[in-house]
């Protein structure tokens, strides 16, 4: 059943359309095609019977809208519109999403001589400062650079921000129970509702964050951040969570049971990471987060011990492991014109390379995930890229 704000909105927004015949509204557009291919590996959850791989190609196209005070991002998603697969049995045909990414009217008003403004809708918000993890991502986290095509979704918002010299503090109310995506076991469970307060605060050339916010999943939580510029080439940013109760996989004190999904106390995520950048166009990003809320590494000793298929979940954690530790290197385009040997090969000019590496200290793993960005054209009003990632 929807909540009363989520129809709220949707009835206003069916209103608004109603008059918008005689006035201009403003549209913006994306579209993305993904051709895929996964080759699988054996674990010791999941047996390999042969070579399995799977190739397949899906399509987005994103649509931005405005219309005086609203705003709305609609994603038309075509998923497996080519699929093929090694495994004889499976077979899948392709299907559309129409979906609401955001839908929401924003505002402002003066009450007693203080100026408010005012957002109700489906709104992204996302108050994190990381790379690699955003604990302060707390409502519908994005899911960091995936690979392939991915439609993020607001939530349920409802909230009052008034400004001052430093910043701003802003009321918000939210209900994550408004994507339209099926998330995992664990996503469907926290869906939460609740209010916080937050504070946002801009001191000389560092920024202060902190966050007040309760639900009836975390039942309380408190959240921090800065992010301060040390000088022309570096930057340091950092944040930290605390709240009362958390979701997670449990294993069974009883060997060979499945694991099961509970409700446990006192959860803290903190991140840390410095950033240089130098004047020929390399861009470095070094962070290490910490999640309590992962397995520990005894907990996965004893996952790969018992190797039933159940305990595959602990990878539906938002971080696997509790320890983690992130390089990111980009290279600015304009730095191939710095060199003696690529200046003249003017189609490098349009070329990005990134690489990633995550490795956790607790086991030794390491994943590394490469981009390879190529704008293939840009006349100001509309742009084609091509990206090329990789994960090893």
């Amino acid at each position: 059943m929807k909540s009363w704000l989520e129809r709220l909105v949707y009835c206003s927004a069916w209103v608004a359309s109603l008059s918008a015949q005689a006035s201009e509204m403003t549209f913006e557009w994306d579209w993305m095609l993904s051709a895929e291919t996964v080759q699988q590996r054996e674990t010791v959850f999941s047996q390999m019977t042969d070579n399995e791989h799977q190739e397949s190609f899906n399509g987005l196209l994103d649509v931005q809208i405005g219309y005086q005070n609203w705003n709305a991002v609609v994603a038309l998603k075509g998923n497996d519109l080519y699929y093929q697969s090694s495994n004889q049995l499976e077979d899948k045909s392709a299907e559309g999403e129409l979906i609401v990414s955001e839908l929401f009217w924003q505002s402002s008003i003066d009450i007693a001589d203080i100026p408010l403004d005012l957002q109700l809708g489906k709104v992204r918000v996302d108050w994190g400062v990381g790379y690699g993890y955003r604990p302060l991502d707390i409502f519908t986290p994005y899911r960091r650079n995936p690979v392939g095509i991915q439609v993020e979704e607001g939530a349920g918002v409802a909230s009052v921000s008034y400004f001052d010299d430093q910043g701003e503090w802003s009321l918000i109310y939210t209900d994550s129970s408004w994507t339209q995506q099926k998330g995992s076991e664990l996503e469907e469970q926290g869906e939460q509702q609740g209010i916080g307060i937050r504070r946002y605060a801009l001191v000389g050339d560092t920024e202060y964050q902190w966050v007040a916010y309760y639900d009836d999943v975390r039942q309380g939580l408190l959240g921090a951040s800065v992010v301060t510029v040390l000088d022309t080439a570096w930057e340091f940013h950092g944040s930290a969570v605390y709240q009362s109760k958390y979701l997670s996989y449990q294993q069974p004190s009883i060997t060979r049971y499945p694991v099961t999904l509970e409700k446990e106390e006192n959860a803290y995520q903190a991140l840390v990471g410095l950033t240089w950048a130098n004047e020929i166009g390399s861009s470095v990003v070094v962070e290490y987060w910490y999640d309590s809320r992962a397995w520990s590494k005894n907990e996965w000793n004893n996952a790969l011990t018992v190797a039933t298929a159940s305990y595959q979940q602990g990878f539906n954690h938002v971080n696997m492991v509790q320890h983690n530790m992130m390089f990111h290197w980009s290279l600015d385009p304009n730095a191939w014109t710095r060199w003696q040997w690529s200046k003249d090969l003017s189609w490098l000019s349009q070329f990005t390379p990134t690489f990633d590496v995550l490795y956790s200290p607790e086991d030794n793993g390491v994943i590394a995930t490469q981009w390879l960005n190529y704008l293939l054209h840009d006349s100001g009003d509309s742009s084609v890229e091509m990206e090329l990632p990789r994960v090893f």
